[in-house]
């Protein structure tokens, strides 16, 4: 019997879905987070996942473009439901990678002609095992007396204030990047692209006329995300409360090189 694995944070609905979806002949396992979600896909293996977009953490969003860019797992259809669907809404589902979008407050009849049509996408036989959603990532070409998007990120990694630079495309893709992070940079490339689209979507309400950076401080460690250019962002992990002003500086001075990587 296919397997469906539901994510979401709320008890009410994940027991809804599991009503609803368990006399259709389904196995139904349940997370209550994307992160742990990510654990029990190894072994629950799933046929389709059902994920909220809006969790604590990491979100269904996040979840999606993850399970997209794994070899093993790719291929596994994703379909989110949203409180709110709009043109944003649809807009960052389609650029994860999900294959349709439900909205909540939802109905057997919202609910399972998707879910039939996705787990119509399963052979019956073994899968191959698929490409990454991404497998050709996007190639910045280097200017002239550049070698490569390094060159540019390098020179933060002269500040001691600096663990780690990247440079980071609009669809989460690493491009680029100097110095270890954490955790894995495809990870940290995920979060900024949620991180700078919300910042980017206040910034309109509010009157602002495009993101040109975002900076998140903590206790000893801070943040930074800048605009690099119209299909990038500049990310920088530094072991200060604050961005200090020299690498402030130096962040204005690389960006506003014209031409500095283009397509």
């Amino acid at each position: 019997m296919p397997k469906v694995l539901v994510v979401d944070d709320s008890v009410s609905v994940r027991k809804a879905l599991e009503r609803i979806l368990a006399p259709k002949a389904l196995v139904v396992s349940t997370a209550n987070s994307a992160e742990q979600a990510l654990e029990q896909i190894t072994h629950d293996k799933p046929d389709l996942i059902i994920a909220d977009v809006i969790m604590p953490g990491l979100s269904g969003f996040d979840l999606c473009e993850l399970i997209r860019r794994n070899p093993v797992y790719g291929h596994v259809p994703v379909i989110l439901i949203s409180g709110i669907v709009d043109a944003a809404v649809l807009r960052q589902a389609e650029e994860a990678g999900a294959f349709s979008v439900v909205r909540k407050p939802f109905t057997p009849e919202d609910l399972l002609p998707r879910v039939e049509a996705a787990l119509a996408r399963i052979a019956p036989a073994a899968p191959v095992a698929p490409e990454p959603a991404r497998s050709n990532p996007t190639r910045l070409e280097p200017a002239p007396g550049r070698s490569s998007p390094e060159e540019y990120l390098r020179p933060f990694l002269e500040k001691p204030e600096v663990g780690a630079a990247l440079l980071v495309s609009r669809k989460a893709e690493v491009l680029g990047q100097v110095g270890q992070t954490p955790v894995d940079p495809g990870v940290v490339a995920t979060y900024v692209r949620t991180l700078a689209s919300i910042a980017g979507a206040l910034g309109e309400h509010l009157g602002g006329e495009g993101l040109q950076g975002v900076s998140l401080e903590y206790r000893g460690h801070s943040l930074f995300v800048a605009k690099f250019n119209e299909e990038s962002y500049l990310v920088l992990l530094v072991q200060s409360a604050t961005l200090p002003g020299t690498v402030r500086y130096l962040v204005q001075k690389v960006v506003a090189q014209p031409g500095a990587l283009s397509r």
